[in-house]
C-alpha cells in the first residue's frame, strides 16, 4: 500500500525476486484471516511529521526492518517521486505502525518503502543521497543532494514539517492471540504490494535470542548451506530459516501438537520461544549442528545431486535429531543406506496434502521408524 504515485514503476517481482521453490509450497505462505481483532488491542490514529519519524528511528523507538529492505526496496527513480510528492504536498496513504505497550517500541507493519525514503533524506549519512535526475519532478531537487536542496530552498525543512497519518497499534507481546491478529495484518497489507511469506513476517514481530539464532545458523552453517544448495548472493526469503523453526518446533513439541496448520503452529511456537534463555537456545543450536553434521556426512561434504524439498528435508532431521547419540556412532554407509531407504519409502514419498496434520505426523513417523530401527 505504497503511494500510488511511485508503485506503477516498480520493477516487476520477477526482475527482483529469483524463484524460489519452496514459495510453491502453501504452508510456506498461508494465512489464518478470518480472526478478528482481540478486544484489548488498541488502535488510534495519529499524525507525525517526518522529522519526528526520523527521530524516532535514530533513537531505536521504530525499526523499520532493514532485512526486508534488501528485498522489497523501491530503487532511486522511486524514492525521488515520493520526496517530490512531500515537497508538493500530494496525499499520502496512512502508514501502519505496531508499538509494544510495555517496551513502547514500534515496528512498521506498512509504510516501509516511505519510512525508508524518510530516513534517507533526512538522515546523516556518509555518503550523501543523490536524487534521480527525472523530467516530471521540480527541478530544484532532480539529480540533487539534500545539503544542494538545502542550500538555496526550502524544501528540506517542507520535508520535515509535513504530517503524515499513522495507524498505530497498541500491542502485547505476551499474548499470542495479539501476535497472531498483528501476523494476519501482514499478510493483508503486505510491503511495497508485494505478498510476504510468514517468516519475513516472523522476522518483524518476533524479534529476539531466538530469532537472532535463526539467522545465525540459516546465514553461517557452511554444513546447512551445503545441505540446501545455497549459493553466495542468493535471495531465499527467510524460507530456509523456516525450516530450522521447523526443525526445532517439531523436535521440541512432538508431532502430536501439529494440528494441520503449519503457520499456526510455527508461530505459537516461536511466540512462546522468542526470548529463551542462553541456556535453552545453546542446546537447540548444538542439537541443530549435530544434525546438520550428520546429513553433510550423508553427502560425503558436498552439496546432494539435487535440491531436497522441504517436505522432505524438516522430517528427516527431526528423525535423525530423535536417534543422533546413536547415529554418530553408525557406520556413515549405513545412514546413507537408511536415507535412500527413506526417500523411496511409499509411506513417506507419497503422501500429496502436506497441509493436513495426519499426512505430515505420518511422515514423520515413517522416518523417525526408519532411522531408528536396530541396525
Amino acid at each position: 500500500m505504497e503511494n500510488i504515485a511511485v508503485r506503477a514503476s516498480e520493477p516487476a517481482l520477477a526482475e527482483r525476486i529469483p524463484d524460489i521453490p519452496e514459495m510453491l509450497d502453501p504452508t510456506f505462505t498461508e494465512d489464518e484471516s478470518y480472526q478478528l481483532p482481540p478486544r484489548d488491542l488498541i488502535a488510534f490514529n495519529e499524525l507525525r511529521t517526518c522529522a519526528e519519524l526520523l527521530e524516532m528511528h535514530q533513537a531505536g523507538s521504530l525499526d523499520i526492518h532493514p532485512e526486508l529492505q534488501r528485498n522489497f526496496s523501491w530503487g532511486d527513480e522511486e524514492q525521488t517521486r515520493f520526496i517530490d510528492s512531500l515537497i508538493k504536498n500530494f496525499p499520502i496513504p496512512s502508514m501502519c505502525f505496531a508499538m509494544d505497550h510495555k517496551t513502547r517500541r514500534a515496528f512498521v507493519i506498512d509504510g516501509l518503502q516511505r519510512m525508508s525514503t524518510i530516513v534517507r533524506f533526512l538522515g546523516n549519512h556518509e555518503k550523501p543521497w543523490r536524487l534521480s535526475r527525472l523530467d516530471n519532478i521540480d527541478p530544484k531537487i532532480s539529480g540533487r543532494t539534500r545539503d544542494e536542496i538545502a542550500a538555496d530552498t526550502e524544501y528540506v525543512s517542507r520535508v520535515k514539517d509535513v504530517l503524515l497519518p499513522v495507524t498505530a497499534l497498541r500491542y502485547d507481546k505476551r499474548k499470542q492471540e495479539h501476535m497472531e491478529y498483528i501476523m494476519m495484518m501482514f499478510h493483508r497489507l503486505n510491503i511495497g504490494g508485494m505478498r510476504l511469506n510468514n517468516q519475513e513476517i516472523r522476522n518483524c514481530i518476533f524479534g529476539g535470542p531466538l530469532n537472532l539464532l535463526l539467522r545465525e545458523l540459516d546465514q553461517n552453517t557452511e554444513a546447512w548451506r551445503r545441505l540446501n544448495r545455497m549459493r553466495l548472493g542468493d535471495n531465499h526469503r527467510f524460507v530456509k530459516q523456516e525450516l530450522i523453526l521447523r526443525f526445532f518446533a517439531f523436535l521440541h513439541e512432538g508431532q502430536a501438537a501439529y494440528g494441520g496448520h503449519m503457520a499456526k503452529f510455527l508461530d505459537s511456537f516461536m511466540h512462546e520461544h522468542q526470548d529463551d534463555d542462553d541456556r535453552d537456545l545453546q542446546a537447540m543450536e548444538r542439537m541443530f549442528r549435530r544434525t546438520v553434521a550428520i546429513f553433510d556426512r550423508i553427502f560425503d561434504g558436498k552439496e546432494p545431486p539435487e535440491r531436497i524439498p522441504a517436505n522432505t528435508l524438516h522430517p528427516a532431521m527431526v528423525a535423525v535429531a530423535k536417534n543422533i547419540d546413536r547415529l554418530e556412532e553408525t557406520e556413515i554407509s549405513e545412514v546413507q543406506n537408511r536415507y535412500r531407504h527413506l526417500v523411496q519409502d511409499p509411506a513417506f514419498a507419497n503422501v500429496s496434502d502436506l497441509a493436513n496434520g495426519e499426512g505430515v505426523r505420518k511422515r514423520l513417523q515413517t522416518a523417525t521408524k526408519i532411522f531408528g530401527a536396530a541396525a
